[in-house]
């Protein structure tokens, strides 16, 4: 793996795994890895297999956002007790200052892209890492879906209506009743009765669709088991990462014996060149007002113990 790895553009998780294991000499695991992404520290892609949808947006900031006040309830036409902000052309917050704007158009996108985890995305790897751990279902949604990233470009993953199975007349729904009508061996008359009736919210829905405009044919993708892709982590990401380990400060060693001893040895003859008893009553209160005044108090019981340990180290090193 490490001759080819220089060659690949990305690496499954498993395989990724493994790799940064050899690297680091010691024990990664793929849970390890959904952890380090939702704590910000490795970035996460997906390969798509076969193309999938998406709205293409871009990053933008709340100063180039133009918002509208909203006095009125959205459903009921209500007056708001208290008004709100709203962006006039529906961008998307992710972060405090950071917003997503989308066109309305809906492409097709494919090859590999980042999962932002700003979105669905993030509860889903969450999901994901739940099930290996400890096997609890993630059921918090996101309404605003999924988000990816391509270099400077973003975007909001689409599912097709015909795809959704709560979705009156479409093919999601269509297999769902034959299941269920296998499942429960359904008699013709019965299974007859759903079929007729699925053929004429068929054709409702094929005439509401060709009334509308593509963008509103599709809704934001609920989560990524709805597409034909891979979850990845790019190789230049798994070298970015394992670099940013070599760069961390190395642990400071705990003193040793030695050196603890040495220390109280030092402190002892500065208590004596400036005529400090370490044995003396109320001395401890004396050195924490000086401790002080450096601007790195301690306390008196602090104090009190490595005085207390003075006699005994200068005594060791006057054997």
């Amino acid at each position: 793996m490490n001759k080819l790895f220089k060659l690949r553009e990305w690496l499954t998780l498993d395989e990724t795994a493994a790799h940064i294991s050899n690297v680091l000499g010691e024990p990664v695991t793929v849970s390890d890895l959904y952890r380090l992404a939702l704590d910000g520290h490795l970035t996460l892609s997906v390969d798509f297999v076969n193309h999938a949808f998406a709205r293409k947006g871009k990053w933008v900031k709340t100063e180039d956002i133009e918002f509208v006040l909203k006095e009125n309830d959205f459903f009921t036409g209500e007056k708001l007790a208290i008004p709100y902000r709203y962006p006039l052309n529906h961008e998307i917050k992710a972060y405090d200052d950071d917003w997503i704007a989308l066109e309305d158009s809906v492409v097709t996108i494919d090859g590999i892209w980042d999962l932002t985890m700003v979105g669905a995305e993030k509860m889903d790897i969450e999901n994901d890492y739940q099930q290996l751990i400890s096997g609890v279902e993630v059921t918090l949604i996101y309404l605003e879906g999924m988000f990816l990233q391509q270099g400077d470009v973003v975007c909001q993953l689409q599912e097709s209506f015909d795809k959704n199975e709560y979705q009156e007349g479409s093919k999601a729904q269509q297999k769902e009743m034959e299941r269920s009508i296998t499942a429960h061996s359904m008699g013709e008359d019965e299974a007859k009765r759903l079929r007729d009736k699925f053929k004429v919210n068929r054709a409702k829905f094929l005439k509401k669709r060709e009334s509308q405009p593509v963008c509103m044919q599709y809704y934001p993708s609920p989560g990524l088991a709805q597409h034909d892709c891979v979850q990845v982590i790019r190789t230049k990401e798994i070298t970015r990462f394992i670099q940013s380990l070599e760069d961390l400060p190395a642990p400071e060693k705990p003193l040793t014996s030695k050196e603890r001893n040495s220390l109280l040895v030092l402190i002892g003859a500065l208590c004596k060149e400036v005529g400090i008893d370490p044995n003396k009553r109320g001395v401890a209160s004396s050195l924490v007002a000086m401790t002080e005044i450096l601007g790195a108090p301690l306390t008196d019981d602090t104090i009190r113990k490595i005085l207390s340990q003075i006699d005994d180290s200068v005594s060791a090193r006057n054997k």
